[in-house]
C-alpha cells in the first residue's frame, strides 16, 4: 500500500489552535466589531451565550483565532523527525514561515499529510495565509484547480475507506497499538493551556499528533512488506 518512496515523501503536519484573546470580554475590549460579529454567529450556532461561545468553540473559526503552533515530520530510513513553527507573538511570522517550508516542500515532491487536514488544518492554514497577506503556496491551493489535482493525503478519509461513519483519530491509532497522544490535553484545552503560559505544553502536544500520524502510516507500510 506504501511503498518506501512514498512514506517518505508525506510531509505530516498538524496545527493546534486558539483565540486570538484570553476571553470574549477581552475580546469584546480589543475588538468591538469583532466580538459582535462572533455574537451573531453563537447564536446563529445556539450557543449557550458568545462567553461560553469562545471559551469552547473559538479554536475551530480561523477568522476570530489564531494558529498556536504548527508541527511537521518525516519518515526518514525508519526514522521519525519532527520539527514545529511557533510564535506566541506574531501570527504572520509563524505563517511566513509555514509558507516558506511548504513552498519548498512542495518543489521537492512532498505531499502534505494529516488526520482531517481538509477539513480543519488546510482550511486554517489557507484563510490564516490570506488574512495576514501571504500568498498560499500551490501545493495547498485549491484555487482553480479539480479535487484530484490537489495532492494531499487526507489520512482521515483513507482510515474511513468508504464509510460515512465518523471516526477519530485517536480511535484509529488505538486500534493499530499506537500510544494516545492525549497523555497531558487533548484539543478542547489548547485555548485555556495556551493563555495560561502552557505553550510548551501545546507544543509537545501538536508534536506527538504527528508523530502518532508517521507511525500510523509506517504500520501500514511495514504490513505490505517493506514493498
Amino acid at each position: 500500500m506504501f511503498s518506501k518512496e512514498k512514506l517518505s515523501r508525506f510531509l505530516f503536519f498538524d496545527i493546534e489552535t486558539c483565540g486570538s484573546y484570553r476571553d470574549f470580554e477581552d475580546f469584546q475590549r480589543e475588538d468591538p466589531e469583532g466580538a459582535e460579529i462572533f455574537k451573531k454567529k453563537s447564536e446563529r450556532l445556539g450557543l449557550e451565550s458568545p462567553e461560553v461561545g469562545y471559551r469552547d468553540k473559538i479554536a475551530l473559526s480561523p477568522e476570530f483565532g489564531r494558529i498556536a503552533c504548527f508541527s511537521y515530520g518525516i519518515w526518514k530510513e525508519g526514522e521519525i523527525i519532527v520539527r514545529t513553527i511557533h510564535d506566541s507573538h506574531d501570527e504572520k511570522e509563524l505563517l511566513r514561515k509555514v509558507n516558506i517550508m511548504l513552498t519548498k516542500a512542495g518543489a521537492n515532491g512532498m505531499i502534505p499529510t494529516g488526520w482531517n487536514i481538509k477539513n480543519f488544518d488546510l482550511a486554517w492554514v489557507y484563510r490564516k495565509m490570506l488574512m495576514h497577506g501571504l500568498r498560499v503556496p500551490d501545493c495547498i491551493n485549491t484555487y482553480e484547480k479539480k479535487p484530484w489535482e490537489v495532492n494531499v493525503f487526507d489520512m482521515k478519509e483513507w482510515w474511513k475507506v468508504f464509510s460515512n461513519l465518523d471516526v477519530t483519530f485517536e480511535e484509529a491509532i488505538y486500534s493499530m497499538g499506537i500510544p494516545s497522544p492525549k497523555d497531558d490535553i487533548e484539543g478542547s484545552m489548547v485555548h485555556h493551556t495556551y493563555w495560561n503560559g502552557g505553550l510548551d505544553r501545546v507544543i509537545a502536544y501538536c508534536e506527538k499528533d504527528v508523530k502518532a500520524m508517521i507511525l500510523l502510516c509506517s504500520k501500514i507500510y511495514e504490513i505490505y512488506g517493506h514493498a
